[in-house]
């Protein structure tokens, strides 16, 4: 009867035991099923956001350049500096897609954000876009910060590019905008918007007025898309005595008939008051500037490109005056480049390309005023993931 209890106590101490090594086991499951949540709701939100990183350097020879003295390439958007092994770009891109909200935050470094940033626009120079917005409506965005100006198909970065360089055109395009935009996706074949802000760029500087723009695009086929875009505002300094208001527009048509070959065309037409030579200044200036080009693809990893150029502002509003034979006259220039790319790897490429700028007769104004011609072999080579 003794042993029958005491076997008792054996089983009932196992029990409580196993109990208890049961409860401690059922906590810890617990335990790692909320690390789990916790990992998954991160992984949850980290997949609305997208990382990239970019980085490009170039070499610019400029050609019968022993009367330069000067460093710097005249009207270049980027590979400024010539004769040297230089960095063109290193940037950062951060963005963030869901459904009711968006972000975009690129931070860059090297020669080109240095170039495009006027003096006044230094602390802004590292910051090529950083904004947010929400989802109104199933078709309409609404989103605040600082933008890229959708105005003009060339960008600084020349990964973006047919080839690396921008046209003179390019140069003189208005650049970003501080503001607030408003997008309306339409359907897959047309969409737009407007925005309003303060602009950032080369021509213009920064004032306190208020610009305002307007973009449209829209896909009749698969092939085509046409795009309109202006700019329009106030770019006289704050306390000055006339207004200088400006309408600029672009126009951009592209075309892909088959998957290996591309056209863009380009013109640009802006009109500002106030801003004609002596005698009458009072009458308002006009500016004309377009390219065409083209970039074919061959054995997949291979490509050529090619485009041509010109740029008109005969009264001098967004380039200064020059001297063309004897008479002061605002900057004309016309030129070609060809280009060769190889892509090694999908995300990455390397270039050469052949630059001819022409300017008026008689207007020296390459190779430090010696020239009124600029000759460039450029060799830019980039990886964007």
């Amino acid at each position: 009867m003794h042993k029958i209890s005491q076997l008792h106590k054996y089983i009932l101490f196992i029990t409580l035991l196993l109990m208890s090594f049961s409860a401690k086991l059922s906590a810890q499951n617990k335990a790692d099923s909320l690390t789990d949540e916790i990992k998954a709701e991160m992984f949850r939100k980290l997949k609305h956001f997208s990382f990239g990183f970019y980085v490009d350097a170039y070499y610019n020879g400029t050609l019968n350049s022993a009367g330069d003295t000067s460093n710097v390439v005249p009207f270049a958007s980027n590979c400024p500096v010539q004769n040297q092994i230089r960095l063109n770009i290193a940037a950062l891109e951060i963005g963030y897609s869901a459904e009711r909200v968006r972000g975009k935050l690129t931070i860059q470094f090297g020669d080109a954000p240095n170039l495009l940033a006027t003096p006044e626009s230094q602390f802004i120079k590292n910051l090529r876009q950083a904004n947010f917005g929400w989802r109104l409506t199933k078709k309409i965005w609404l989103d605040f910060g600082y933008f890229l100006n959708p105005i003009g198909i060339e960008s600084s970065w020349p990964v973006l590019n047919y080839l690396s360089t921008a046209s003179v055109g390019g140069y003189y395009e208005p650049g970003s905008v501080l503001g607030v935009k408003l997008t309306w996706n339409a359907s897959d074949k047309f969409w737009g918007g407007i925005m309003v802000g303060n602009p950032y760029s080369l021509a213009y500087g920064k004032n306190t007025h208020m610009a305002g723009l307007t973009f449209v695009f829209y896909k009749p086929i698969p092939q085509l898309t046409l795009n309109y875009n202006n700019f329009f505002g106030n770019q006289a300094l704050t306390n000055a005595e006339v207004n200088n208001n400006i309408l600029y527009n672009n126009l951009i048509i592209q075309y892909n008939p088959i998957e290996q070959l591309f056209f863009t065309g380009q013109l640009d037409f802006a009109a500002q008051t106030n801003s004609q030579m002596p005698p009458d200044t009072t009458k308002a200036a006009t500016m004309f500037s377009g390219m065409v080009e083209a970039k074919y693809i061959f054995i997949g990893k291979y490509a050529v490109a090619a485009s041509y150029e010109f740029f008109n502002d005969y009264d001098g509003f967004l380039s200064k005056r020059y001297y063309y034979n004897h008479k002061l006259r605002g900057l004309m220039t016309q030129g070609f480049t060809v280009g060769f790319e190889y892509k090694p790897i999908k995300i990455g490429y390397i270039r050469l390309e052949y630059r001819h700028l022409f300017a008026a007769d008689g207007n020296n104004i390459f190779l430090s005023n010696t020239s009124d011609q600029l000759q460039s072999l450029i060799f830019t080579t980039g990886v964007r993931f």
